[in-house]
C-alpha cells in the first residue's frame, strides 16, 4: 500500500424513500444489487479506490431525511451531490427538483461550487416509466448538474461512471490530476458506451457473475455496512 496521502471526495445521496439510494451505494460500494433494506438508516460508507495507478478515497452519504433533520450536516460535507428520482414515480421526481433548489440555494449563499448529477433511476422498468429522459435533462440543465439514468439492478459500470464522473469534475475544480474519464451515454434501445481510456471488454454471462472485470483496475477495498441490513443478490 501507497504510503502518499490519498486524495478524498464526500459524495452524498439525496431523493426520496424508495428511489432506490441504499441500491445505489450498495451496487457502486460491491458490485451487488440489494432488492430490501432498511430506508430509515443514514450512514456513510467508504471505497478505496486504485485506477490505473491512481489511488483515492471515496467517502458516499446515504442520506434519511427526517422532518426535523438538519441538512447542514451532509451540505457542509459534501464535494458533490448525487440527487436521484424513480423514473416510475412522479412525486419522486417533484422530490428530487426540491432537492436540487435546496442544494443550488445552499451553494451561492455559500459561495460554494460542487458538482451535482441528477440521476433518474430503475430505467430497467421502462414499461412503467412516468418521468420521460427529456424532462430529466431538462431539470438537470436548469441546476447546470450532470445528467445520468441508470439501474442499480442492471450493469455495474453504468452506476460506476456517476461516481467516478463526480470524482472526476471535483478533481478539475481542485486542480487535480483527473481520471481518464470519457462519459457513458444511454440510448433509448439500450445503454451504449462511447470508447474510454479505460477500455470496457465484452464480459461473458459468467464473468458478469462473478463480478470480474476487464478493466485496468486493481481490487478495491471498501468498509461495509454495520447499521444496514441488506438482501444482496448476484
Amino acid at each position: 500500500m501507497s504510503g502518499r496521502k490519498r486524495s478524498e471526495y464526500n459524495i452524498v445521496l439525496l431523493g426520496a424513500l424508495g428511489v432506490g439510494k441504499s441500491a445505489l451505494t450498495v451496487k457502486y460500494i460491491t458490485r451487488r444489487f440489494i432488492m430490501e433494506y432498511d430506508p430509515y438508516i443514514e450512514d456513510i460508507y467508504t471505497k478505496h479506490e486504485d485506477v490505473d495507478g491512481q489511488e483515492f478515497i471515496v467517502n458516499v452519504m446515504d442520506t434519511y431525511e427526517k422532518d426535523d433533520s438538519n441538512s447542514q450536516r451532509y451540505l457542509r460535507w459534501a464535494d458533490a451531490f448525487i440527487v436521484v428520482y424513480s423514473i416510475t414515480n412522479r412525486p419522486s421526481f417533484e422530490t428530487a427538483r426540491q432537492y436540487l433548489q435546496k442544494v443550488s440555494e445552499y451553494l451561492r449563499t455559500a459561495n460554494k461550487d460542487c458538482p451535482i448529477a441528477l440521476v433518474g433511476n430503475k430505467s430497467d422498468l421502462e414499461r412503467y416509466r412516468q418521468i420521460s429522459k427529456a424532462d430529466g435533462q431538462t431539470l438537470s440543465c436548469e441546476y447546470d448538474g450532470i445528467f445520468y439514468e441508470c439501474s442499480a439492478a442492471e450493469e455495474y459500470e453504468y452506476v460506476e461512471d456517476i461516481f467516478y464522473g463526480l470524482v472526476h469534475s471535483i478533481q478539475r475544480q481542485r486542480g487535480e490530476r483527473s481520471l481518464a474519464y470519457s462519459p457513458l451515454f444511454i440510448t433509448e434501445d439500450r445503454h451504449h458506451s462511447m470508447q474510454r481510456n479505460r477500455p470496457r471488454s465484452p464480459r461473458s454471462s459468467t464473468e458478469k457473475k462473478e463480478d470480474k472485470t476487464q478493466n485496468k483496475k486493481n481490487p478495491t477495498s471498501f468498509k461495509l455496512f454495520k447499521n444496514k441490513s441488506f438482501k444482496i443478490f448476484n
